[in-house]
C-alpha cells in the first residue's frame, strides 16, 4: 500500500496521481510493468513486516518420528472424512504438538510432498471383494475354539514352516554414493542371487521354542514356492517323531492350511470332475445313496457333491490320537499364528549378521538365531497375536456361546 500512496499524491508535487478507481493499471504503465506484477509487488508490501536487519530462521528439521506422527495424523482425518487444506492440517499438527507452532504453510508443502502427499483429484472409494461368508464363519469358529480351549488349561502350540537362503540381506543397506557400485569400497559385498535354500519347521508356546521340534534341512530345488519342498509324508514323520512325543499336557496345534496339513482321509474323499461313471455309481452306492436310472456322468457327479461328506484330515485325526487337539485357522491369517512374528525376529537377525554366504554359516547364523528367540520373544509374539484375536472378536461381533437352560414351570 506503501507504493500505492506514493503515486496518488497531486501532479504540482511532482508525482501522477493515480486514478483510484484501476490503480494498479495507472502504476503499471508508469513503472512499464504487468498490472499483475504491481499486483504482486503491493501484496509482498502489505503481508512483510518492517524489516529488522536479521536474517530469518532456518526451517527446522522433521526426523522420522514425527514424518510418522504427521502420517498418522493425516491417515486418522481421513478416517473421519475431514476435507484437508494445507492450513487445517497445519493447525492440527501444531495443535496437538507434533511441529513447532512457528512452522509455515511452505514448510508444511514441503513435508507434505516428500512425504508422498499430492493435492490432485480424489479417487472415489473403490469397495473391494468382500471375504466369502466360509471364511468369516471358519474365523469366528477358530476364535471360539481357542478361547474354549484356553478356558479348560490345554496349552497352545503354534507351528509352522519357513525358509532361509544363504544369500537372503537386507534391501536397503549404507552405501558410499561416492564410490562406484562395482567398486569394493562402494558397500558389503553380497553375491548375485538367492542362494542355496533351507526349510525349517518348529513349534513353540509363549515359553519358548518345544525342545526338540526345531528341524531344518536342505532343499532340494529353488522353487519360489518353498511348500513345495514339504509334503505329508515328512511332515506326519515330523509330528510323530519330533513334536507329539515332546508334548507332556494336553495341548492345541494351530496350523494353516498347507497342502500337507489338509490331506483328507479315504473316507471323507469326494470324488472330483475327473472320476470315472462306474466309480461315482459305485461311491454312491456305498454310502446307501439311490442311484436314478438311466443317470448321465455329471447328474452322477453332481449328486456326489450334493451329498459331500464333512472334511477329515490326516494329521487331525493323529493328533487327537495322542491326545492332543487341533484348530484349524483360515486361509490368509498369518497374524493369528504367533510363529510368523518369531520367523521375523530371527530372519532379520540372519539377514544382519551373514557374512560368508555359506551353508555352514548360514546354519551357524540359524542356531543363533534359534536362541535370541527367548521366552520373552515368544511371550510377545503370542500377546500381539491374541490382540489380533481380541480385535476380530469385536469386529465380527462375535458373541459367548450360550448353553440351553431348562426351566421347569410349576402347575
Amino acid at each position: 500500500m506503501r507504493l500505492l500512496t506514493v503515486f496518488s499524491r497531486e501532479r504540482s508535487a511532482g508525482y501522477l496521481r493515480v486514478s483510484i478507481k484501476r490503480p494498479h493499471e495507472r502504476v503499471a504503465e508508469v513503472l512499464g510493468l504487468t498490472a499483475k506484477a504491481v499486483r504482486q509487488l503491493a501484496q509482498r508490501q502489505r503481508t512483510s513486516g518492517p524489516s529488522t536487519g536479521q536474517t530469518a530462521p532456518a526451517a527446522s528439521t522433521i526426523d522420522n518420528f514425527s514424518i510418522g506422527a504427521i502420517r498418522r495424523h493425516i491417515y486418522a482425518r481421513f478416517a473421519n472424512k475431514e476435507y484437508l487444506t494445507v492450513k487445517s492440517v497445519l493447525e492440527g499438527l501444531t495443535a496437538d504438538g507434533i511441529v513447532p507452532p512457528s512452522t509455515s504453510e511452505s514448510t508444511a508443502i514441503r513435508i507434505m510432498h516428500q512425504m508422498g502427499f499430492r493435492y490432485r483429484a480424489a479417487h472415489r472409494k473403490m469397495y473391494v471383494r468382500k471375504e466369502s461368508m466360509e471364511i468369516v464363519c471358519r474365523r469366528i469358529k477358530a476364535l471360539r475354539e481357542l478361547k474354549a480351549f484356553r478356558q479348560r488349561g490345554h496349552q497352545i502350540v503354534y507351528l509352522d514352516e519357513t525358509w532361509f537362503t544363504t544369500r537372503m540381506n537386507h534391501s536397503r543397506e549404507w552405501v558410499d554414493s561416492t564410490q562406484a557400485s562395482t567398486s569394493a569400497t562402494f558397500s558389503r559385498q553380497v553375491p548375485p542371487g538367492d542362494g542355496e535354500r533351507f526349510i525349517v519347521v518348529a513349534a513353540g508356546t509363549e515359553e519358548g521354542f518345544i525342545d526338540g521340534s526345531f528341524l531344518s534341512f536342505t532343499a532340494k530345488n529353488a522353487s519360489d514356492d518353498y511348500h513345495g519342498e514339504m509334503n505329508s509324508e515328512l511332515f506326519l514323520r515330523w509330528l510323530t517323531t519330533s513334536l507329539l512325543p515332546s508334548l507332556g499336557e494336553p495341548s492345541v496345534l494351530v496350523l494353516d492350511n498347507a497342502p500337507y496339513h489338509s490331506t483328507l482321509t479315504e473316507e471323507s474323499r469326494c470324488p472330483t470332475s475327473s472320476t470315472k461313471k462306474a466309480d461315482l455309481t459305485n461311491w454312491l452306492v456305498q454310502r446307501g445313496i439311490a442311484v436314478p436310472p438311466g443317470a448321465t456322468r455329471p447328474e452322477l457327479l453332481l449328486l456326489c457333491r450334493a451329498n459331500k461328506p464333512e472334511p477329515h484330515y490326516v494329521v487331525d485325526d493323529l493328533i487327537r490320537e495322542w491326545g492332543h487337539e487341533v484348530v484349524r485357522l483360515p486361509p490368509g491369517y498369518p497374524e493369528l499364528n504367533a510363529i510368523e512374528q518369531v520367523w521375523g525376529c530371527m530372519k532379520r537377525h540372519v539377514r544382519s549378521s551373514l557374512q560368508r554366504f555359506t551353508r555352514a554359516d548360514l546354519r551357524a547364523r540359524i542356531e543363533e538365531a534359534k536362541l535370541l528367540a527367548t521366552g520373552d520373544v515368544w511371550a510377545g509374539a503370542v500377546r500381539r497375536a491374541r490382540s489380533f484375536e481380541d480385535e476380530y472378536w469385536r469386529t465380527d461381533n462375535v458373541q459367548e456361546s450360550i448353553e440351553s437352560v431348562i426351566i421347569n414351570r410349576r402347575r
